[in-house]
């Protein structure tokens, strides 16, 4: 893959051996810390979970964590046994390293979809140098009042 600033894991997960857990608020929340310290991530909000009740095929838990290099975020259908997971970051990471954090905390699983994106394909050749004029714009940027970041 070409020089990238950061990484977008679009992963979807099945046969969960540990359901219980995918319908486990505390199980989910504690996920979402682990996986962020997992990757070197700094936590800037959360983790916020929140229940889906209803039909048993819908059921299950939805989770973000906001990070100030993005976010991770965690979605579960406990009784179906599996979860959407999004791992949106400005800085690199092992892709693996997700899923290692999965099995500690869901046991085994299959990976049924993935899809990795790089981001910032789109700048030229000096990732770095397009990085530093990036943040530098951000720095002294203003925002008109009410406006949003």
């Amino acid at each position: 893959m070409k020089d990238v600033y950061g990484l977008h894991l679009m992963m979807r997960v099945a046969n969960v051996r540990d359901r219980a857990a995918l319908g486990d608020g505390e199980t989910i929340d504690r996920f979402l810390v682990d996986l962020v310290h997992e990757l070197g991530m700094n936590v800037l909000a959360g983790p916020m979970v929140t229940e889906e009740a209803g039909e048993p095929q819908r059921a299950g838990y939805s989770g973000v964590i906001i990070l100030y290099e993005s976010h991770a975020a965690i979605h579960t259908y406990s009784t179906l046994g599996q979860a959407f997971v999004d791992v949106f970051s400005c800085k690199p990471y092992d892709t693996s390293r997700v899923e290692a954090v999965m099995s500690r905390h869901f046991g085994a699983f299959e990976v049924v979809e993935q899809t990795t994106l790089g981001r910032g394909v789109h700048w030229g050749s000096n990732v770095e140098r397009e990085m530093q004029q990036w943040s530098a714009a951000r720095e002294t940027e203003t925002q008109p009042a009410g406006g949003f970041g």
